[in-house]
Parts: structure tokens; C-alpha cells; sequence
């Protein structure tokens, strides 16, 4: 793309050539020919300026550590200039999807005054790791005016960087569901990975195909698994909403949902500590959980991919797989069709845990979940409400709140 520049001296070449004609002045052809020689030469070197450009881009120490939100980092960016000529005078734009949209690491300006051929150069900048998600930074814009300032060219490096951020977790100090120490001994039929078979339900992936049940599978012609017995401790069934709620603005991690996923991953951080076995209930079509116990890891590897994208409620997710002795239900938002699976849960003898978070208590107020909180309350279910601009580590531990 022509300058300014540019157009300045294929214009005065064009005036100083018009005096010599009419002078007829030989050293004023020669100056209007070097003028617009210059311009040519500048738009032929400037064709190359960005070509044979290679990159490599590491998000921390590039060591397999695990990136949590709200943690401190760095990312690295190494280019090299493979072929062609020198580049000189390059700008480039970085865009980092793991930083705060309104922080300076968002967008990152750099400079290369110039790179040889089989030169290489790197840029480092510190960030905090806004939001939890799988992230893929954008292209690299790229642009440079050498030699002269006469022709800008633009370009974009493709340096494929995926980087998972698992949600924050901090550690809570009690959780009332699972200090019950009397309710961990009742036993009652669960699905899990004992001998006895208490049923049979639809196979899902993963299920493995010793468990087929044949004979339902001859009578149906639809493939069903066993279903056994859980004769291991009690385990904590995590309960999902990944219904696609108003939540606004959707483009911020200040939202009922985001605190549901931090939740979520603080819980389960608490049960696995004191040996509990985890498992996750959710909308199998929005994002399919991980079948029968669950590790740490797996745990957090779906919280860190869940989006509120479900077509389902919460009221049609409850109910159609087994739990666990202890459910911990999240309620990012005040659903009514979830109140009545709950109490039957409850009423089932399942120890069941409603974390009620209120939307009407964030930045972007919207409606209030008081009603549903006292609704679950009065037909005997344990809740536990959330706030926005409270600890919410110390609301889930059950602890007073100081404002």
C-alpha cells in the first residue's frame, strides 16, 4: 500500500519533470528520474520485507505446569527470519486472549528495528491470567515501511497456541455436606464399580463392552450397560447447569455462571481431600462428562471447557443418572424446574447440597434467586447461598461474612 510518502515524491518528480521539459535543464530529468527511481526501488524491496518469517510462542515456562486463573505468567515470543532479505522496521501486534481485555498485555505492541536472514528475536511480557477456558491466540499482525517509508505491507503469522486455564480454586475450611460424619455411613444402592448389578441403563462411550447387557440389547435392539453397585466410600456427585441462562454480559468472568464453575472446583478440591470419589452430572449434549468416578484432573480439566451453551434445564438433567450418597447441586440461576428434582433427591435419602448463587448481586444485576433459595429451604433441602463482592470460599464454608 502506497504512503504518503510516497505520492509526495511521485508528485514532484512529476512537477520537477514538467520544468525541465520546459527548460529543458538536463540535470532536472535526472533529479525526477532518480525521485521516482527511488519509489520503485522502495515498492520492489518492500515486497520481501515480511517473507521467510517464523515463529514460536510458550505460555510459562513451557513445562507442562498447570495455568490456573488468577495466576501470575509470562509468555514468550521467539521470531526468525528464514529466507529473503533482511526485514527492518517490522510492527507487530499481539493479541493475548489470556489477559484482561481492558489490561496493557491485551494488546501488545512490538518493534524489530532489523532481522537478518537466520536471525531470530524474542519478546517477554507478564500477565495475570484473567479467565479460565481453552484460549487460541489470534494471528500476529505484522507490518513494515522499509526501506524508504514509501509502500506499508501488512502480513499475519500463524503461531497455533492453545492454552487451557483451569478455574480458581481455593481451599474451603469446612463443607457441612461432607462433615456429617454420621450421614457417611448410611449406606444405600449406587451405581459404581462393585460385583452386584442393581440395573441397567443406556450405554454411553466409554462403558465398557464386558458390561453390555445382552439380553436387554436382544429384546430392544438398543445397546445397554450394567449397572453395578458402589461398594467403595461414599462419593460426591457434582451437579452442573450448563443451560444457556441471560446471563450479561457474557463476554466478562463476573458472571453467576463463572462463579458456578469456581465453585464447583472448590468442592470438589474439599472432597477429594478428606478421600471422597468424585462424579459430574451435567447436560451430556452441551458437554459430555466423563463416565463413572472422576479424577482431579478430569475434574478440572471439564470445568475449564464448560459453557452455558446447554438446550436442556437443570429440572430435565437431574434424575436420569444415579448419584452418589452426597450431591452438590450449583444453581447459577434461580431455575424453578430444578426445585421439585431436588427435594425428591432429598426425600431419597441422598444428602443433597443447593449452592444458590444470586444473580441479582452482580455487576450487571438481573433477577433474584432469594425466592428459589427460600422455596428449597422450606421443603427441607440444604442451601447455600453466593454472592457477588463477598468471599465466596467463605460463603461455601458456611462462615460469616463480614461487609
Amino acid at each position: 500500500m502506497p504512503t504518503a510518502r510516497a505520492y509526495t515524491f511521485i508528485v514532484a518528480a512529476f512537477i520537477i519533470y514538467l520544468f525541465a521539459n520546459q527548460t529543458q535543464v538536463g540535470w532536472l530529468y535526472v533529479v525526477a528520474a532518480l525521485l521516482l527511481g527511488l519509489v520503485l526501488a522502495g515498492w520492489w524491496l518492500n515486497r520481501a520485507a515480511l517473507k521467510g518469517m517464523a515463529g514460536e510462542r510458550r505460555v510459562g515456562d513451557g513445562l507442562g505446569v498447570d495455568l490456573y486463573e488468577g495466576d501470575e505468567t509470562h509468555v514468550s515470543l521467539s521470531l526468525k527470519k528464514t529466507t529473503g532479505m533482511t526485514a527492518a522496521h517490522v510492527k507487530l501486534e499481539e493479541y493475548c486472549p489470556l489477559a484482561a481485555p481492558d489490561s496493557p498485555q491485551w494488546r501488545n505492541r512490538l518493534f524489530i528495528p532489523a532481522l537478518p536472514p537466520g536471525g531470530d528475536v524474542e519478546f517477554q511480557y507478564d500477565l495475570t491470567l484473567y479467565r479460565r477456558g481453552l484460549h487460541e491466540f489470534p494471528p500476529l499482525h505484522m507490518e513494515s515501511s522499509a526501506p524508504f517509508g514509501f509502500f506499508r505491507r501488512t502480513g499475519q503469522l500463524t503461531i497455533p497456541t492453545r492454552v487451557l486455564i483451569y478455574p480458581e480454586v481455593r481451599p474451603l475450611q469446612r463443607l457441612e455436606l461432607l462433615d456429617r460424619k454420621l450421614t457417611a455411613q448410611v449406606a444405600r444402592p449406587r451405581a459404581g464399580v462393585g460385583y452386584e448389578v442393581m440395573g441397567v441403563r443406556p450405554y454411553r462411550v466409554g462403558d465398557s463392552p464386558r458390561h453390555v447387557h445382552w439380553r436387554s440389547v436382544a429384546k430392544t435392539g438398543v445397546l445397554f450397560s450394567k449397572e453395578f453397585a458402589d461398594e467403595a466410600q461414599p462419593g460426591l456427585t457434582l451437579v452442573m447447569d450448563l443451560f444457556a441462562h441471560p446471563y450479561r454480559p457474557a463476554d466478562t468472568k463476573h458472571t453467576p455462571f463463572e462463579w458456578a464453575v469456581k465453585a464447583a472446583a472448590s468442592i470438589g478440591d474439599y472432597a477429594r481431600r478428606r478421600g471422597y470419589s468424585l462424579y459430574l452430572m451435567s447436560d451430556d449434549e452441551a458437554l459430555a462428562a466423563p463416565v463413572g468416578a472422576v479424577s482431579w484432573m478430569a475434574l478440572l480439566q471439564y470445568l475449564a471447557r464448560a459453557q452455558p451453551t446447554g438446550k436442556r434445564p437443570l429440572g430435565q438433567v437431574i434424575g436420569r443418572q444415579p448419584t452418589q450418597n452426597f450431591v452438590a447441586v450449583i444453581l447459577p440461576w434461580p431455575d424453578e424446574t430444578a426445585v421439585g428434582r431436588l427435594v425428591e433427591l432429598q426425600q431419597s435419602g441422598v444428602e443433597v447440597l443447593a449452592v444458590v448463587i444470586d444473580p441479582a448481586t452482580f455487576p450487571q444485576s438481573s433477577v433474584s434467586a432469594a425466592g428459589l433459595a427460600a422455596d428449597l429451604r422450606g421443603q427441607g433441602v440444604a442451601v447455600q447461598e453466593l454472592r457477588f463482592a463477598d468471599d465466596w470460599s467463605t460463603q461455601l464454608s458456611g462462615l460469616q461474612v463480614t461487609r
